[in-house]
């Protein structure tokens, strides 16, 4: 996976600006990582500036990536996680840089530097305060729908709430071509689920994410063979999503899960059903994963405060190589049991999208919670482990 891909990149995403600024709660479990020096950032594609236009832009990149490059480089000296959050508040701001690109943009949206702008504003703007973004996400769904590097963009331009309106007044376009259509089904379905408002009823809840079911099931059928905007095809992208709503849910009892699991110096098997008969949380995580290293304090704690008691924690690592989940494990102390999924098995059986993913099972194997974090995590857990007291 290229560590680089603009939804992903450190501090290039309205994303990351909103995590820093505590909007964030989780990171899409597409690798979000430090580039290594030297490394060019990959923004809005590259065009060469053959027109003014591309010399603006041009320019306008190099600009921001030497500053961004700058606070980079004063991240990589240091891991002591209050020095590194005052330093990330020295990164440029996206908003300031999205409107000038905007601007080049709108200058002629003929010129063959146009669309570059546009993306480059849209990635910088995703917050929802950002007007630039909007705009450009705007002329990009209208002007732009049907060219060729739409295909790469249509997902991350539909994850934000404009972007979402905008895609969805699209489809009603007779014109619309079908594979872009199915595209951007894929793309509010997947949209509604990860923001299916928490809160909900059970049964509101249900009831939302049957709705959602009923999209998958409608690209399944009809759009299966349109190819995803990474390879496969939407049919082979919508079968884990619908496998997550139809297995994943509360209430549903969890799926059999096989793993690696760290002991000591070796790797062994391990399974879900291993762990039937205690209450359990899956805490499906990264080591480069902020919010989740956030919650290491807490989780700790709890473990402690609950070792006398039938319970597992089990942290499943989604990092690319063992080596960086047991180099992590040797600086910080989580005396539970870690699990390695070597990028594939839970981390794509059950279509995890974001870290962490956090499900909550009883002592029957049942999930009873999904992303609860630190106190209301352990109250979930309390009672339970009581609910399984009184039943025997």
């Amino acid at each position: 996976m290229n560590r680089l891909h603009v939804c992903g990149a450190l501090a290039l995403s309205g994303a990351f600006w909103g995590l820093v600024q505590g909007q964030e709660k989780a990171i899409p479990a597409a690798k979000i990582a430090l580039p290594a020096a030297g490394a060019q950032l990959e923004l809005g594609g590259r065009t060469a500036p053959t027109t003014q236009a591309g010399k603006d832009l041009a320019a306008l990149r190099s600009q921001f990536t030497v500053q961004q490059s700058t606070v980079l480089s004063k991240l990589r000296t240091t891991d002591n996680e209050a020095d590194r959050i005052e330093i990330v508040k020295q990164l440029p701001k996206g908003e300031p840089v999205a409107q000038k690109a905007l601007e080049i943009a709108k200058k002629d949206l003929e010129d063959e530097a146009a669309f570059d702008a546009l993306q480059f504003a849209s990635t910088l703007g995703t917050l929802p305060t950002s007007k630039a973004g909007s705009e450009a996400r705007e002329i990009l769904f209208g002007k732009f729908i049907s060219h060729p590097k739409m295909k790469m963009m249509i997902a991350s331009l539909a994850s934000t709430p404009d972007g979402r309106q905008q895609a969805k007044n699209l489809l009603s376009n007779d014109k619309l071509p079908r594979d872009t259509k199915g595209q951007l089904l894929f793309s509010l379905a997947q949209s509604a689920q990860t923001n299916l408002q928490r809160g909900l009823s059970a049964e509101e809840q249900a009831k939302a994410l049957e709705e959602v079911a009923k999209q998958y099931e409608l690209i399944a059928k009809e759009y299966a063979d349109v190819a995803g905007p990474r390879g496969g095809t939407l049919g082979d992208m919508a079968k884990p999503a619908l496998f997550e709503i139809r297995n994943l849910s509360a209430g549903k009892v969890a799926p059999e899960v096989t793993c690696l699991k760290l002991d000591g110096d070796k790797e062994l098997e391990d399974k879900l059903s291993n762990y039937k008969g205690k209450v359990v949380v899956l805490d499906i995580w990264a080591t480069w994963c902020g919010p989740c290293k956030q919650m290491i304090p807490h989780e700790r704690e709890m473990v402690e405060r609950l070792k006398d008691k039938p319970f597992a924690l089990i942290s499943v690592s989604g990092d690319d190589k063992m080596e960086t989940l047991r180099t992590f494990l040797e600086k910080e102390k989580m005396p539970w049991t870690h699990w390695f999924a070597e990028r594939k098995g839970i981390l794509k059986d059950w279509n995890i999208r974001y870290y962490p993913t956090i499900y909550i099972l009883d002592h029957t194997g049942k999930i009873r919670h999904k992303d609860l974090r630190g106190e209301k995590m352990e109250e979930a857990v309390n009672e339970l482990l009581s609910e399984m007291k009184e039943t025997k």
